[in-house]
């Protein structure tokens, strides 16, 4: 049915479960788009110099924790001959899912809900409802968090 699903990862407590449901969805002919958004003020370039990762410790440390969860989620994926690839690309989370999603002709988005109340939403926008009202295809949240 969908040829191409984008996978948002973040690490945090939904990870597994949108995993798990984007892994569901995925048939032989289905490429999932594996992305974790970088914060961008702390993004360095993959071929940055050895000399920024050193100076820059937290971005170093950002990007190496985003491409280890990615690497762990690849793995898992492959080892159940599900197709995937990853991208660790920096900016805005919703801004980026949508473009990669328009880039990569996903007909599908799967991301978590972060369960933010009504006064954290005033400080810290939505990218959930961000994604859904700027998607060019249609988005699956994942509304279970990682204790129920």
């Amino acid at each position: 049915m969908f040829k191409h699903i984008l996978v948002a990862l973040d690490g945090g407590p939904q990870h597994a479960q949108v995993l798990a449901l984007a892994g569901s969805l995925a048939t032989p002919r289905t490429r999932l788009h594996l992305v974790c958004v970088l914060d961008p003020s702390y993004a360095l370039d993959d071929d940055a110099p050895r000399s920024d990762t050193t100076e820059y410790r937290a971005a170093d440390d950002q990007r190496r924790q985003a491409v280890q969860l990615l690497d762990i989620a690849l793995a898992d994926l492959r080892e159940r001959g599900i197709d995937a690839v990853a991208r660790h690309p920096a900016g805005d989370p919703a801004e980026v899912l949508c473009a990669q999603a328009r880039q990569h002709g996903c007909d599908l988005i799967v991301i978590g809900h972060r369960h933010l109340s009504r006064v954290e939403r005033l400080f810290d926008r939505s990218v959930g409802q961000w994604t859904i009202d700027h998607a060019p295809c249609p988005v699956l949240v994942e509304v279970r968090d990682a204790g129920s």
